[in-house]
């Protein structure tokens, strides 16, 4: 399941159709289409954001934190994030982006929180096969349910979304071993924003309570001016991300599964790997193998107008067997750094089907979605 590239089957390839029904897809993909219209506000405007975000995980326990933002357009506003310890404050006015804090750091509660607010929009795309719609209920209201697999390579999910029947916004996405459950929405500008957001994957649960306020009138000037410790800097207007240099593979296994690692680190300016850490795995026998590899690899750093940088990146490793966490070195990268985009694949496929490795930032400095 990706963001992007909602089309209905006809547009697909052949192979595609004939897998599924071609008027089930575009019924699942209307429906899904006018969920996100519903929660997508007509009109930008400034506004006032609150999101009180508690957490709770084996390995970690209770954890809580906030994040505040005070938003004047869609490059001009001032964004505080305060979880478990970690502070990050973004300030973004026109081109100017400055930071209170490493953002590379950033836990992946604080990550999860970004893609979840103020909702999480989703698309069906070509590795999605609609398999049915039926009638459901989410936290005791009827809801339309639309299962169906996701395939990519060798690993395939069942996933599920449901809309609520009333209303017809997004209450709950179920998408491999992530589920996102949203409740209690309210009207902001013409749209339905959830009030209530809970997240689920493995031992972690998150419970988001969010609220957005219109603001008008004179805004406090002081908003968009970074405090004296701020790191200033600026949307850039010449980018080149950074290329594998040096990717070692471990030896393949003969294992017949196919698992998920999730691991997050910063590519410094010199290339190499900084603060590797695991958020999410499948295997936890393989975490070790996992960050031994991802901190050896190499890469030429990101460039921004003439000058390195650090990159904050997520990667998901989708092992074609239990000890092989490459085949070869193939995967996606999309890097967001301060504005600018960038994607790639690189590398020769292997022989077998291979899921893609997913090499992504977070949206902090990015423009305001259509709010």
């Amino acid at each position: 399941m990706t963001k992007f590239a909602a089309l209905i089957c006809a547009l697909y390839l052949a192979p595609l159709c004939a897998a599924q029904d071609v008027a089930l897809r575009e019924r699942a993909v209307t429906m899904l289409e006018r969920a996100n219209a519903v929660s997508t506000p007509q009109l930008f405007g400034s506004y006032e954001q609150t999101i009180n975000l508690r957490s709770y995980s084996l390995d970690k326990g209770e954890q809580e934190g906030q994040f505040n933002s005070v938003t004047l357009g869609p490059r001009s506003y001032r964004d505080e994030y305060d979880f478990a310890g970690f502070h990050l404050l973004v300030v973004v006015n026109g081109e100017m982006i400055a930071d209170v804090g490493d953002r590379a750091k950033a836990p992946f509660e604080i990550r999860k929180l970004t893609l979840l607010n103020p909702i999480r929009h989703v698309r069906f795309d070509k590795s999605d096969v609609i398999r049915k719609i039926q009638d459901g209920a989410i936290n005791g209201r009827s809801a339309d349910c639309i299962e169906f697999d996701t395939i990519q390579g060798e690993k395939s999910d069942a996933n599920e979304i449901c809309i609520d029947h009333q209303l017809g916004t997004l209450a709950r996405l179920k998408l491999g071993d992530e589920t996102t459950t949203n409740s209690e929405f309210f009207r902001y500008r013409g749209a339905y924003v959830p009030g209530h957001i809970t997240f689920e994957k493995a031992s972690l649960h998150m419970e988001l309570a969010q609220t957005m306020v219109e603001t008008t009138g004179p805004q406090d000037p002081n908003v968009l001016v970074p405090p004296a410790a701020a790191q200033v800097g600026h949307v850039c207007k010449a980018y080149r991300r950074p290329f594998g240099e040096f990717i070692p593979q471990p030896k393949s296994g003969t294992g017949d599964q196919v698992v998920d690692i999730i691991v997050h680190g910063t590519i410094r300016k010199d290339g190499h790997i900084r603060d590797a850490s695991i958020d999410a795995s499948q295997r936890e026998d393989l975490n070790a193998e996992a960050l031994r590899v991802f901190e050896s690899w190499k890469f030429t750093p990101a460039i921004r107008d003439a000058r390195p940088i650090e990159i904050p990146a997520d990667v998901t490793l989708h092992p074609t067997r239990l000890m092989a966490l490459l085949c070869q070195p193939q995967f996606l990268q999309r890097l967001l750094s301060l504005g600018c985009d960038s994607c790639a694949v690189l590398g020769q496929p292997c022989k077998a089907r291979l899921p893609l490795i997913k090499l992504r930032t977070s949206n902090y400095g990015r423009p305001k979605r259509h709010r």
